[in-house]
């Protein structure tokens, strides 16, 4: 581009919107010190946004109409090339007229009025197109702000050694100009992040998605000056603050915003609709300003702001601002922070939905254990009368088998049908035992039991089938009672079962040691074999339902592959817990760890 040639001047970005009221009036009554102390007539403070946009925030003048540019905007690199033609003293550049090329004037044109200025012959008089700026950046080195002064009261130019003294005279104005700027976007952050932390607390503990958006939007309301906020999720729910407000939009329109949202989520962008102009998305069609506008204004809105809401690359939804006509407007610092709630809430709408999802696996999973847990009950119940006709009359024929005439082969088919009948019998028992055990709706009806009593008399009936296979039953049981709190007859079956267990899968000549005790406020119940063992892999799926050993001489042991089963399941519905020790050839030993109550406990008779 050569000096000769115009830049046209580009469409006003979003004006006015930096800080709140109080900040702007801060940073006015600081211009109008800095002018004053400097013997100018206009100080102007113009602020860096997020955005990279310049705002003059602050003109501090007695002249009414240099006070147009107030609130309006323009690009960080449109000042640039002008105020880099100066020479710099201090914080303070002076740009002389005659030093400000044709193309660096043609950047800031769009952007400032010069003012009326008296003129002078003398030579070191002011010019109106001269420029004093001082360039303000903070710890870090990012510029913050521009301050400019103009109409000097002198009418003269300023000298070398007039910079020097304006940046010692000046400079803690200039510096509480740069702890203004960083207060109030501190102050914005913290505005809209209080909400946002109240939307991330809300995920951790409400699972369903719309009870979140409820509490969300609640907060985000407060936090944001809204007079109306609408949180949606595209294509699932959308949340209305106040729930009684109306949507200023119709399906078509609704449409064409949630797909400026989705743009503006990729840009990190908000929209901004006001009366008579968008901004944040130039796509945002021109037969959609005209019907935005008016519904703005028939909902008594200023302006409506479009939060994207989203997690990674993909946008999910979202807030919808409403300012009502007379409050301030967005600002930038709101946008910045409002985006930061924007990624908060994407990322609480993806936990609520997986949290969402498991609650309805979990609910679906509960609903098949539920079937069959009833399935069970059911086919055991209606088993049990069949397999006792069967016995009566396997029964019966066993009492003819003294009859003459009665072949033996007979004889061979009645005994096969009462072992099976015997073995169908223990499974229906085993799976009404489990169906009762594993019904979480029915209640533990817990009384004082003495384990030790329970271990005695299940010691005193396995007796009998451990000397049948020739298995020494040791027992050692304290003289005092070793109490739980518990369902006596869940607790015979639990003993029982391991008793059982341990005779069965020992070989003859083998040994089962039986021990109870008191340890760290648990009865310990530990039952010891010197039997088959068990593997590693088969020890991950003991307690697995009709789970039987790979291991073949195992299999050739009667069993239905339910009593561990229901042993682990009645000790864990007493609060306590089971352990395994095996190995493969040499025995196992179970223990069963419950909780004991103190003996002095009224809760606790004496035996």
């Amino acid at each position: 581009m050569t000096s000769s040639e115009r830049v046209a001047a580009p469409e006003r970005p979003h004006q006015g919107g930096w800080g709140e009221p109080a900040s702007r009036a801060q940073l006015w009554r600081i211009a109008d010190d800095l002018r004053r102390r400097a013997g100018f007539g206009i100080c102007a403070i113009e602020v860096r946004r997020s955005d990279d946009m310049m705002e003059f925030v602050a003109i501090a003048t007695d002249d009414p109409a240099a006070r147009e540019l107030e609130g309006q905007s323009s690009p960080l690199d449109a000042m640039y090339p002008a105020v880099e033609l100066g020479d710099q003293v201090g914080l303070f550049t002076f740009v002389p007229w005659e030093s400000m090329t044709q193309e660096a004037w043609d950047r800031i044109e769009p952007y400032v009025v010069v003012p009326e200025a008296r003129p002078s012959s003398a030579p070191d008089a002011w010019n109106a197109q001269d420029m004093l700026v001082a360039r303000l950046v903070d710890a870090s080195g990012r510029l913050r702000a521009f301050v400019y002064l103009d109409v000097p009261h002198s009418r003269r130019r300023p000298s070398h050694d007039d910079l020097v003294a304006m940046d010692r005279d000046l400079a803690v104005g200039l510096e509480s100009v740069i702890t203004a700027i960083e207060r109030e976007e501190y102050a914005a952050g913290i505005r809209l992040a209080t909400g946002a932390r109240a939307v991330i607390r809300s995920a951790a503990t409400r699972n369903g998605l719309e009870e979140l958006l409820r509490v969300a939007g609640e907060e985000l309301h407060r936090a944001s000056r809204a007079a109306i906020l609408a949180v949606d999720v595209f294509g699932e729910t959308l949340v209305l603050h106040p729930p009684d407000a109306l949507v200023p939009s119709h399906p078509d329109m609704l449409a064409a915003v949630e797909e400026s949202a989705r743009r503006c989520w990729s840009r990190q962008r908000v929209l901004i609709v006001g009366r008579d102009q968008v901004w944040g998305d130039e796509e945002i069609g021109e037969e959609l300003r005209g019907p935005m506008a008016e519904r703005l204004a028939a909902h008594g809105l200023g302006e409506v702001v479009v939060v994207p809401v989203g997690a990674g690359d993909e946008a999910l939804g979202m807030v919808v601002v409403g300012l009502a006509v007379g409050s301030a407007p967005w600002t930038d610092d709101e946008s910045s922070a409002a985006l930061d709630v924007g990624h908060d809430l994407g990322r609480a709408i993806l936990n609520a939905r997986a949290s969402q999802r498991e609650h309805e696996a979990a609910e679906e999973l509960r609903r098949v254990d539920d079937y069959r847990a009833g399935l069970i009950s059911t086919l055991a119940h209606e088993l049990k009368n069949p397999i006792g006709v069967v016995a009566g009359h396997a029964e019966m024929l066993g009492s003819l088998a003294d009859v003459d005439g009665l072949p033996p082969a007979a004889l061979v088919s009645l005994d096969a049908i009462t072992r099976g009948t015997d073995r169908l019998a223990t499974l229906v028992d085993d799976l009404m035992t489990l169906s009762r055990v594993g019904d979480p709706q029915r209640p533990l009806d817990a009384v004082p039991v003495d384990l030790g009593r329970i271990v005695g008399a299940v010691v005193e009936q396995a007796s009998l089938a451990a000397d049948q296979r020739d298995v020494k039953l040791l027992c050692e049981v304290p003289p005092e009672p070793v109490a739980v709190l518990g369902d006596e007859s869940s607790l015979t079956s639990v003993v029982t079962n391991l008793v059982t267990n341990a005779i069965g899968y020992s070989d003859a000549g083998g040994c089962v040691h039986l021990s109870l005790g008191r340890r760290d406020g648990e009865a310990v119940l530990e039952c010891a074999d010197e039997g088959l063992g068990i593997s590693a892999e088969d020890r991950e799926q003991l307690f697995t339902e009709f789970f039987r050993s790979t291991n073949r001489a195992a299999l050739e042991r009667p069993g239905t592959g339910l009593g561990l089963t229901i042993t682990r399941r009645v000790v864990e519905r007493h609060g306590g817990r089971i352990e395994v020790e095996s190995e493969l050839g040499v025995g196992s030993t179970f223990r069963v760890l419950l909780p004991a109550p103190d003996l002095s406990d009224p809760l606790v008779v004496s035996w």
